[in-house]
């Protein structure tokens, strides 16, 4: 019962930061993308840094609770999926939290993010076996985890990391033009 309502607190309060950084804005959207004004990307940063920490110490103190799946790590695949997610989160101002968020703000933009979404999925899905698993299988480098690279702990890794995205977030301006 406890991770229900811990995962719907968590989501809750994305859900408020996501709107107070106004990442649901597709026009702040457009800024963050034009480096005009990093508040979005510091705000994913600072997500990822307390995400990865909370993640991997969880791990470290509560083992049983956390199961990590590794995806392949498909070279061709992913950069073919983030060209694709990239173009429609420029084109569009939104990606899948935000939308949610701009749909609760009452935009009628974001319900169409949304139905492009899921057609994307579905077309995604009806062309799989034929066309995209050939190609995500090029450059196959397996399960691949940088802290397996390196050498060192995984919490040693997340430490390292999240350092480097609070040292990024705290040195990089938020509005470029006025820097």
């Amino acid at each position: 019962m406890l991770i229900p309502v811990l995962s719907v607190l968590i989501g809750v309060a994305m859900g408020f930061f996501i709107q107070r950084v106004k990442a649901s804005s597709p026009a702040m959207i457009a800024k963050n993308l034009r480096l005009e004004n990093l508040s979005v990307i510091k705000f994913m940063a600072l997500t990822m840094a307390v995400g990865m920490l909370t993640v991997y110490a969880l791990q470290l103190v509560a083992p049983q609770i956390l199961h990590f799946d590794v995806k392949p790590a498909y070279v061709v695949g992913v950069l073919l999926g983030g060209l694709i997610f990239g173009v429609g989160f420029g084109i569009g101002g939104y990606c899948p939290g935000t939308c949610v968020v701009g749909i609760g703000e009452g935009r009628h933009d974001a319900i169409a993010a949304i139905l492009g979404g899921v057609a994307g999925a579905a077309v995604f899905t009806l062309v799989y076996a034929a066309v995209i698993a050939p190609i995500v299988k090029m450059a196959d480098l397996g399960k691949i985890r940088l802290f397996d690279v390196v050498h060192i702990p995984a919490f040693a890794m997340a430490i390292a990391v999240a350092l480097a995205f609070l040292a990024a977030i705290r040195f990089l301006p938020t509005d470029v033009r006025k820097a």
